[in-house]
């Protein structure tokens, strides 16, 4: 028996119940924890910024699937037939299906809200769980779907969901476990292809077939990630690329900095998530009253069910996806009250908070002024009305500066077989090594927003 599914970043992906891996993976694909995903958004909010990213999880995944199978195919090319690792090829397939099971919501704003709720609340740091915990918790879990197929195909009492989830934790690397996590694995090869298409835009592309046809499996140095001679010397398996694809080996590393920078990072997506930041800590603080709590959501709503808890369990979690968080949003915008029925009707309406950027790679006059201005006048309402966004901008890490794991590393097979790291031979890939952040500030006040625009560089302008 063959199954299809029509995606339109691959084509035609199919799932041939002859092969063990296929068949399973099918059957996860149908259990609640994975048609989950189809409620949950690859992009959160970027929609609001470009329409047509209204992609899902679920359908990612897929695609991490189908170019996993392709990588894996690559390894079995290259290494002997007796030294492929059934069990491990196994585990690294399914993995790749199941990578982003636990994402929540909107998925990085929620996580911004449960952190700041976490410390607002005084409870201990490890009481956050980000979405690596709860995936692994739905694939372990005894009472699970996942679990039970997994069972059901491969006998052990689903032993294989741990190894799953060991994989997916990354305490160990291996060749497999880079086709899941790595310089150049599935995950990151699907979404470059699928988000510059479903965003419309004309940053990021790759050439992904020239990419796979010059992808190679060699031997590097456990510690330093070149290639050895030395026969003592502890190696490990790596993927590497044949020297005439190195402009698309930059293109494909260039591409993940241009997509960060241009749709990943956007001003108005941004704005958008701090808005929703904002929504679910109010929420979430008015929650945790418990049966006081003034909300405009019914008692059994699954969001404030969530929030009641100090800490959530995996069901709680597990009720959660866009669609629960839309429906309190507009159900507080329509009836809610304060901030949260502000940021609620904000966001439901798309009237967007309005940024001031901060350029920290190249500062001129008027940023370190406005910088120092906020600094000074606005710090009291830094997470009340003014909303400070960093995140860093960082691509590509310099090894000669710290160590870098081999599978974290782009490796380039020189003529004579010799193995660098790429930033030897590219300039553009090197180029990245300069840190950089992304600095705004966004404003519920438009006048404090134009107080901040105001000041200048000039020591005469002011505040």
């Amino acid at each position: 028996m063959i199954k299809r599914i029509r995606d339109p970043v691959h084509g035609l992906i199919t799932f041939d119940f002859a092969d063990e891996v296929d068949k399973a993976a099918w059957r996860l694909i149908n259990t609640p924890e994975f048609q989950r995903l189809r409620r949950v958004k690859q992009l959160g909010v970027s929609e609001f910024t470009f329409p047509g990213a209204t992609h899902t999880r679920l359908s990612h995944s897929i695609g991490v699937f189908h170019l996993a199978r392709r990588l894996m195919k690559v390894a079995e090319r290259y290494v002997p037939a007796d030294k492929i690792s059934q069990s491990r090829r196994r585990t690294a397939l399914l993995a790749s299906l199941l990578h982003d099971l636990g994402h929540g919501p909107f998925s990085h704003a929620f996580e911004n809200a449960e952190k700041a709720r976490i410390e607002r609340a005084g409870l201990p740091k490890e009481s956050y769980q980000d979405h690596e915990h709860w995936t692994a918790e739905l694939i372990q879990r005894k009472d699970g779907d996942i679990r039970r197929v997994l069972k059901e195909e491969f006998g052990a009492d689903g032993a294989i969901a741990d190894d799953i989830a060991k994989m997916l934790k990354g305490s160990e690397q291996d060749l497999y476990s880079s086709v899941v996590s790595s310089s150049f694995d599935a995950d990151r090869l699907d979404y470059l292809q699928r988000d510059r298409l479903m965003t419309g835009s004309g940053a990021g592309a790759i050439d992904l077939d020239w990419l796979l046809d010059n992808l190679r499996v060699v031997d590097v140095q456990a510690n330093s990630g070149e290639d050895t001679e030395d026969a003592g010397s502890e190696t490990v398996q790596v993927f590497a690329f044949e020297e005439k694809a190195l402009q698309s080996v930059e293109s494909f590393i260039l591409a993940r900095f241009h997509l960060y920078s241009q749709v990943y990072l956007h001003k108005t997506t941004r704005g958008i998530e701090k808005m929703l930041t904002a929504f679910l800590l109010a929420f979430s603080e008015e929650a945790a009253k418990g049966s006081k709590a003034d909300l405009a959501v019914p008692k059994d709503h699954p969001l404030r069910a969530y929030y009641a808890k100090a800490t959530p369990d995996l069901n709680s979690y597990f009720a959660l996806d866009d669609a629960v968080v839309w429906s309190a949003l507009e159900l507080c915008a329509a009836r809610g009250k304060g901030a949260i029925r502000d940021f609620a009707g904000r966001i439901c309406s798309r009237e967007i908070m309005k940024g001031v950027a901060i350029d920290t790679v190249n500062p001129q006059p008027n940023d370190i002024a406005r910088r120092k201005f906020i600094s000074q006048n606005l710090k009291g309402e830094l997470g009340k009305s003014v909303y400070e966004d960093r995140a860093p901008l960082s691509i590509y890490k310099d090894p000669s500066k710290e160590i870098v794991k081999p599978h974290k590393r782009v490796h380039i097979r020189r003529e004579g077989g010799r193995v660098v790291d790429i930033t030897s031979l590219s300039k553009p890939v090197a180029a990245l090594y300069e840190e950089q952040e992304i600095l705004r500030y966004y404003f519920v006040n438009q006048d404090d927003r134009k107080k901040v625009l105001n000041v200048t560089g000039d020591s005469h302008a002011g505040a």
